[in-house]
């Protein structure tokens, strides 16, 4: 959805104004990706043996150009859910270094370029389809039981990420393939202002009159109208016109008989 932003910097020239944007910004609650993040730890802490370590970086609708940048060589996963698809994505390097962890292996930087073999393949395959079974907060129950390799998400628009800093540092893409919709408020039932007052008044517009007949006129005088203008009342609250008809006496008070809405 868009939604207003402000520049980081001020403006050139102005240490004060910053420039405004209309930007798109995902609708996906943080709450529910700290869901993931979680449960996503607690697997993690369960394959590797040891305490993990983990940051969130909070849901963004990336441009057209930061997919790009972000998919590129990327080995990515499909979970098939009940409101949307996620899929994990991980970047060649970040692939590597999960691997070689779950062998408890240590990590240097000739191995972090290297291809995966195919047992490596398997595990980071299984490893993957247990992380996924945290991703009912973002997608809902899981249609299938499994994640399946894929060699494209198109379409998708949301993403957010998880960085593993101990004891292995490698991140960990999540995309969702639509954003949420906004939350509709609770909405205001009628009956609730029944007990609230509030001061009318009835206008009606007599005719016209020039300034100078205005001036003349002193206690006494007499101003004649036609009887039609009582046909056009304007009934007003807080100066706002809420009712239109014809105004009078009934029952030796003031009224007006409501013709319909103003």
């Amino acid at each position: 959805m868009k939604s207003l932003s402000f520049d980081a910097a001020p403006q050139p020239g102005d240490g004060r104004v910053r420039a405004a944007r209309f930007q798109a910004r995902s609708a996906l609650p943080v709450s529910a990706a700290c869901v993931v993040a979680n449960g996503v730890r607690e697997t993690l802490t369960t394959l590797l043996g040891a305490s993990i370590g983990m940051r969130l970086f909070e849901p963004c609708i990336p441009s057209p150009q930061a997919w790009e940048t972000l998919l590129q060589d990327a080995r990515l996963y499909r979970v098939r859910g009940a409101i949307a698809d996620a899929a994990v994505v991980l970047r060649a390097p970040d692939a590597v270094a999960l691997a070689v962890t779950l062998f408890g292996e240590a990590q240097n930087a000739p191995l972090l370029e290297r291809a995966l073999s195919p047992l490596e393949c398997d595990v980071l395959d299984r490893m993957v389809n247990a992380v996924a079974a945290n991703f009912g907060s973002v997608c809902g129950a899981r249609e299938s039981h499994s994640a399946e390799r894929v060699t494209g998400i198109a379409g998708f628009t949301t993403y957010f990420e998880l960085l593993v800093t101990d004891p292995v540092a490698a991140r960990i893409g999540i995309a969702l393939s639509r954003d949420p919709s906004p939350d509709v408020g609770a909405t205001l039932d009628a009956a609730v202002l029944s007990g609230v007052t509030v001061t009318t008044r009835a206008s009606i517009d007599l005719g016209r009159s020039d300034l100078a007949a205005v001036v003349r006129l002193k206690p006494g005088s007499v101003i004649t109208f036609a009887q039609m203008p009582f046909h056009r009342c304007v009934l007003l609250a807080e100066n706002r016109g809420i009712a239109r008809g014809a105004c009078g006496v009934r029952n030796g008070r003031y009224a007006v008989a409501v013709d319909g809405r103003a």
